[in-house]
């Protein structure tokens, strides 16, 4: 018999990379117990793998440079957590190549998790992953906007985060299940509002059928909103990460400020209600999330309104997404000018035409040029 009430749990980025590439074990997790007993019993645990599992057999795995961990490192990690989903459309799942997709979703395979948004092939990849919670079907369908990562008929890679494509997978899942869930890896980083393309794609994914869509990569929060009887999450911010000695990130605001999203549906008549709480966490020296403290909740909690107040006041997101579409534009224009003034000319070059070429890149360029409209 299918239960009335399915609880599921989100989180953002959990990145266990970094602890193989400084040659040290991953830590014991002492703020679990405290987050999972905010959680409650809950029928689906599920977060971004931002990083690729590899056994012994994978020759990728030597890379240094990449976010791979080795799956007997990462084993207890995901034992002691109990995750029960994990996508894998982003843009570290192919650090060690190609070849590594399939492993890593053997790895997955072995502890029990449902890895879903990559796959030996666009089809694999593409293709809506089922599972059955309390009687009821959850359809997980996941997409990412780096390009140079997606698969083909003949290439493993990641489900490609285009309109057309994404919608038709929506529709066919919603036809297979009593809940379908939209995970997106897309936009950019550092932001603390969606890009407006975004905004409304994931409305329109509410249109076609989706009944939560769920983000991340931002690597900062970014505001929640209902839509249609749906809810969106626009960023849940980092999970796992290592931050400090991190100079990508550790100087950037925001980035040790994560969330759990816990999501109840409960189902009459054959639809689902969605109702959500939000328990805040923060990224401590260990590089692990841990409760926000008493007296630290009600400002944590504020924070998260004001970025869904953003969200929705169209007048001061189009003003915060201009803001940052400037900064990245001065930062690529910084790369081409230092590149050339070194006489690296053939690199200012190659900077210069990536970003013409990026498809990924004309949706900031847009925004920049629309003063944030579109």
């Amino acid at each position: 018999m299918a239960d009335d009430l399915l609880k599921l749990a989100f989180v953002g980025d959990v990145c266990l990379g970094f602890f193989k590439r400084e040659k040290t074990r991953i830590p014991e997790f002492p703020g679990w117990a405290a987050i999972r007993e905010q959680i409650g019993t809950c029928d689906a645990l599920v977060g971004n793998l931002e990083c690729c599992l590899v056994d012994a057999h994978c020759s990728g795995c030597a890379h240094g440079k990449s976010m791979a961990v080795p799956v007997e490192m990462a084993a207890p990690f995901f034992r002691a957590t109990g995750f029960s989903d994990l996508c894998l459309a982003n843009n570290h799942s192919m650090d060690c190549g190609t070849e590594a997709i399939p492993v890593m979703q053997a790895c997955l395979a072995a502890l029990n998790i449902e890895g879903f948004g990559a796959g030996r092939n666009i089809n694999e990849a593409e293709r809506a992953v089922i599972v059955e919670r309390g009687g009821r079907r959850i359809a997980y369908v996941s997409a990412c906007d780096k390009s140079e990562f997606y698969a083909s008929t003949d290439r493993a890679g990641i489900a490609p985060l285009e309109k057309s494509r994404l919608g038709r997978r929506v529709r066919a899942a919603a036809k297979q299940a009593d809940l379908v869930v939209v995970i997106l890896h897309a936009d950019l980083e550092f932001s603390d509002v969606p890009g407006r393309w975004r905004q409304r794609l994931s409305r329109w994914l509410i249109e076609q059928g989706a009944h939560l869509v769920i983000q991340h990569h931002p690597h900062v929060l970014q505001g929640i909103e209902t839509y249609m009887g749906g809810l969106i999450a626009y960023s849940l911010g980092n999970f796992v990460f290592k931050l400090k000695g991190n100079h990508y990130q550790e100087h950037r605001a925001g980035v040790s400020d994560g969330m759990v999203l816990v999501v109840n549906a409960e189902f009459r008549d054959g639809s689902p209600t969605l109702t959500h709480r939000v328990i805040p966490v923060r990224i401590r020296e260990d590089h692990l999330p841990y409760p926000v403290s008493s007296s630290e909740l009600a400002g944590a909690l504020q924070k998260l309104q004001t970025l869904c107040d953003l969200v929705t006041d169209v007048r001061a997101r189009r003003s915060a997404w201009f803001r940052r579409c400037r900064e990245e534009a001065r930062m690529r224009v910084m790369l081409v000018y230092y590149a050339c003034r070194h006489g690296h000319f053939a690199r200012g070059a190659h900077y210069f035409w990536n970003l013409l070429a990026c498809r990924e890149d004309r949706r900031w360029i847009i925004g920049l040029i629309s003063l944030g409209y579109l």
